[in-house]
């Protein structure tokens, strides 16, 4: 299990992914700070809020690509079954697998709070909180990334297909919330959408939880807002093992 968490490192140092997303992070910190610089109040502010969410996204999206390129790559290459001719399961490699992209992400998550808490800390808690929601959202996406590879026969649609599932989950506040609104109407189409996105918003994990910005100027509104994404982590982390593995155990080498 150690021999492949380091084979995973090794494989992101050579592909240049520490370097890579550094890089892009730097320099989406200096839009947001350019950003910034053109408010006339809170200058600050605004370009935390807005290097926070970029660097977000960059490495959510660095992850998620390395994760289903990286899974493919070693079905492609039959290393995989390699690694199943020595005394190791099909768990516990799925388990090695997770554990080696989750170390990565923790790597790729430190520079990122740095970044962050170099232009500077408005709420001590906010940021402490906002950190470690990162972390574990990370922890999630590499999850998701890795059922995806291991479900999908493709790494470019294991790519699009979490990339899709990663955006419903970050927006669906937003759907739940227009559905809910006065602009749409009461038609029976619109009443069953309505139910159909509390039904999905229900299931799927709700990443709009996870690593506000606005946490790192105002802190947190109360205790809950650590609880919901302590606790989806918690969940479906291991169920999105727990279905790789059962996916990965049913496959005929």
């Amino acid at each position: 299990m150690l021999t492949n968490i380091r084979y995973i490192l090794i494989t992101a140092l050579r592909d240049w992914l520490f370097i890579g997303l550094l890089a892009s992070i730097l320099f989406a910190t200096a839009i947001s700070a350019t950003l910034g610089s053109t408010a006339f109040l809170e200058e600050r502010e605004m370009t935390i809020t807005f290097a926070a969410g970029a660097s977000r996204i960059i490495l959510m999206v660095g992850l998620i690509v390395f994760v289903c390129f990286h899974i493919r790559n070693a079905f492609d290459t039959k290393e995989i079954d390699v690694i199943l001719s020595r005394p190791i399961s099909r768990s516990n490699l799925v388990i090695a697998y997770w554990l080696g992209f989750a170390f990565v992400a923790f790597l790729l998550t430190i520079p990122v709070v740095g970044i962050i808490g170099m232009i500077g800390v408005n709420n001590w808690q906010g940021f402490i909180g906002w950190s470690i929601s990162l972390l574990l959202e990370t922890f999630m996406v590499v999850a998701l990334a890795l059922f995806s590879a291991f479900t999908l026969r493709s790494a470019v649609t294991s790519v699009i297909a979490c990339m899709g599932f990663y955006v419903l989950s970050r927006m669906m506040a937003f759907f739940v919330v227009t559905s809910q609104s006065g602009m749409v109407g009461g038609e029976i189409k619109f009443v069953i959408m309505r139910y159909v996105l509390k039904l999905i918003s229900a299931i799927v994990p709700r990443l709009d939880f996870f690593s506000k910005s606005q946490w790192l100027i105002y802190g947190f509104d109360s205790s809950q807002d650590w609880i919901v994404f302590a606790v989806q982590a918690f969940i479906f982390v291991p169920l999105l093992i727990l279905a790789s593995i059962a996916d990965f155990r049913r496959k005929q080498f």
